[in-house]
């Protein structure tokens, strides 16, 4: 049963099907991390069913639950396959007018149907199947976006989802708030729907732009992070490594699976940056502590035009990790300097004296 101060259920599919991306059952758990986390409404109750889980049998089970408890809005995310058959899930299929029928037992007022498709209709020039317009217009507060995998791309700088979803997940996590809910400032429906279109078209220069049909605007999806920080983080300590490299040891709370930058640079002593870099920790879960190791090229002291013949001379040279920790919006959660000094050229890459 959903506790009685639920306001969103969710149910997010990923089904690889014959002309799968690789990207379907990855862009169902991102989604469903993202609204279980951290930026999530409070009390979302969510389920996630993907590859050979996402039966039909465990798909109209969790309509069915939804069906059953009254809560404000519903979200359906689905990765994967969509023809005049229907949704394509693990052992066939749930056809169109089961799914209208789902929808329409579904008593919360307001439903977004989200779809990135790897097939999305018969024919090319529809992004979906006339039966998604077709349950859109016949199903009051139903609102759906679409987009089709195979026209937008995939791959969003290696994380392996498909470049839609990937664009809507950043969207929710660095859009600023145009909705009051539970006490805080949250990205809408069409806010994040409209950031995403945008991050499509920067970064991919994406023509075939997701399609919207319904009531958009009015559907509260997640918590942003630009009028409040969320959560809180700190770097315990920084030791250095081997080579040119140092693990920090770090802890974070109340950031459940929202992506948080560890930045790192190594500066001499007049705070000249001879190198940097970043990696992005996503905690597990309210509490995560953890430790990571950085490095840069040993070639940033050796090849230095200062600190590489200082070293050649048997002099020492004084650096200083610093860390920080940062939020999607650059919001600096915490930071740490570290000192370090070396007597000789790290080891990986002595300069030619040839």
């Amino acid at each position: 049963m959903a506790p009685p101060s639920a306001s969103h259920r969710v149910v997010c599919l990923g089904v690889p099907g014959v002309s799968q991306l690789g990207c379907e059952e990855t862009n169902a758990r991102d989604v469903f991390h993202l609204f279980t986390g951290a930026l999530g409404p409070t009390g979302t109750v969510a389920t996630c069913l993907v590859g050979e889980d996402a039966t039909k049998k465990a798909v109209n089970s969790a309509f069915d639950a939804a069906s059953r408890e009254s809560t404000p809005f519903f979200v359906v995310y689905f990765s994967g396959r969509a023809t005049d058959k229907g949704l394509h899930v693990a052992d066939g299929w749930i056809g169109a007018e089961a799914l209208a029928r789902h929808f329409e037992r579904v008593p919360a007022p307001s439903v977004l149907f989200v779809l990135d498709l790897v097939v999305g209709a018969v024919s090319d020039d529809d992004v979906v199947p006339k039966w998604v317009e077709a349950v859109a217009q016949a199903r009051k507060g139903l609102r759906v976006a679409a987009a089709r995998a195979t026209r937008i791309g995939v791959g969003t700088e290696g994380e392996g989802r498909a470049r839609f979803t990937g664009a809507l997940l950043e969207a929710l996590q660095t859009s600023d708030g145009d909705l009051e809910f539970q006490g805080a400032q949250y990205i809408s429906d069409m806010r994040a729907l409209d950031q995403s279109q945008a991050i499509l078209q920067r970064r991919w220069h994406a023509t075939h732009v997701p399609v919207r049909m319904g009531p958009f605007g009015d559907f509260p999806l997640a918590r942003c992070q630009g009028a409040a920080g969320v959560g809180k983080g700190s770097i315990l300590g920084v030791a250095a490594g081997t080579r040119l490299s140092a693990t920090v040891r770090y802890s974070i709370e109340g950031r459940a699976h929202v992506p948080t930058t560890l930045h790192y640079a190594l500066e001499d002593t007049s705070h000249e940056v001879l190198g940097e870099g970043d990696v992005v920790v996503i905690p597990d879960g309210d509490v995560h502590v953890g430790r990571q190791r950085i490095r840069l090229p040993s070639r940033v002291l050796a090849h230095h035009t200062v600190w590489g013949p200082t070293l050649d001379l048997g002099e020492r040279v004084h650096v200083r990790w610093r860390v920080s920790m940062r939020d999607a919006r650059g919001r600096t959660l915490d930071r740490k300097v570290f000192g370090h000094e070396y007597a000789a050229l790290p080891k990986s890459s002595r300069r030619s004296r040839g």
